[in-house]
This record gives structure tokens, sequence and C-alpha cells, in this order.
């Protein structure tokens, strides 16, 4: 199906997700809808709340890049990330690991061409379950930690430019405004916000 992804103004996306109890098939289905609708914008990571849904769900495809490495070990075995891609996290819990917290330029779906720095811990331990209900915990770092934490803040409604700097977010704060502006005015002669998704032709 057609999935669309919600934009800055939206209320959806300060909404707290309600946990995942039922691992069924429309949850894999969502996950698939999910992760199409992602590659399309190129994207690396889309959280429930992006799509309309309030849930504790996310998903994350985080490529190999060789000026930023990464490590992850799940389940108490290292595993190379890339075996790992795409990622789907149900009900996700983060646990900062001893690390510096450091910046880096971020983005957002939901924010198109607004991008600023945010810091955050470098290395973190995920407790998350699969689409089978699987639990599993996951120990990563760079570019892939900071995706998890980036979505698993849209899962408790938090968007990152909340996690900007002041002087940080002063630099962007016209182009949040002017945003969120276009779109409470789509809503308001009853459209909707967009970032056109072409539907799966599977």
């Amino acid at each position: 199906m057609t999935l669309r992804i919600a934009q800055y103004g939206e209320n959806i996306l300060h909404q707290k997700g309600s946990p995942i109890e039922s691992f069924d098939i429309e949850l894999s289905r969502l996950s698939k809808d999910m992760l199409e609708a992602m590659h399309q914008v190129e994207g690396i990571g889309l959280a429930a709340q992006q799509v309309g849904k309030a849930l504790r769900f996310c998903v994350v495809n985080v490529p190999d890049h060789p000026e930023y490495p990464m490590a992850c070990i799940v389940d108490g075995k290292a595993l190379s990330p890339s075996l790992l891609m795409p990622l789907s996290l149900a009900n996700p819990e983060i646990t900062p690991l001893p690390s510096d917290e450091y910046y880096y330029e971020e983005g957002c779906l939901s924010f198109p061409e607004i991008r600023g720095d945010v810091a955050r811990p470098e290395r973190i331990l995920v407790r998350y379950q699969d689409l089978d209900g699987v639990r599993h915990e996951l120990e990563c770092d760079g570019l892939l930690a900071r995706c998890i934490q980036h979505e698993a803040d849209h899962l408790n409604g938090i968007l990152f430019t909340e996690r900007m700097e002041k002087k940080v977010y002063a630099e962007v704060k016209a182009e949040v405004q002017a945003l969120k502006k276009k779109t409470l005015n789509t809503l308001k002669v009853g459209k909707l916000p967009q970032i056109p998704i072409p539907e799966s032709k599977e």
C-alpha cells in the first residue's frame, strides 16, 4: 500500500507510541511498507509515527560507509552491521553505554531539507523484539547507534529539532516554522502534506 510520510506540524509526530503486542502478518506488512517508503526517499530510518501510526515500532537500514565504521554485538555475538540490515525494531529500549557524546548533522524525513547538529552517545545497548516477537540485545555504535536513537525518539514523540542546542536550532528556526505553517495551511484546506511514495507493485 501507499504510505504517506507525516510532515512537521502534524500532531501524530508528538504522540507516544503504544507497545507492539501482536507479532503477526500485519506487523510484517507494516515493516515492508515502511522500508519501501523509506527507500523511495533515500532515508535510513523511519518510525511508525511518521506513517501515521502511534506505535513503538521503527525500521532502519544503515549502509556501510568507509568513513563511518560501525560495530555491533547481537545477543553476545559480534556481527557485521550489514548482515542485520534492514532491521525492524519493536518496543526498543535504549541504554547509553560508557562513551563520549558527539555531534553529528542529522536530518529527518518529516523535516525535508532541514538539517542540524545533534549530540548523542556514541555507543548504546538496544533491547528490542523482532517481527516474530523474539527478544534481542544489540550493542552498536556510530551511525547505526545514532539512527536508532533518532527513531526511538520519534516513538516517544520527541523530534530531532528538540535535541538541538539553542544556537543550532536558531539557525534552522525560520525553516522549521515555515514548514509548520505550510503543513497547517495544507491541512486547513482538507489536504494532506506528503512526500509522494509510489505504491508497491508486488
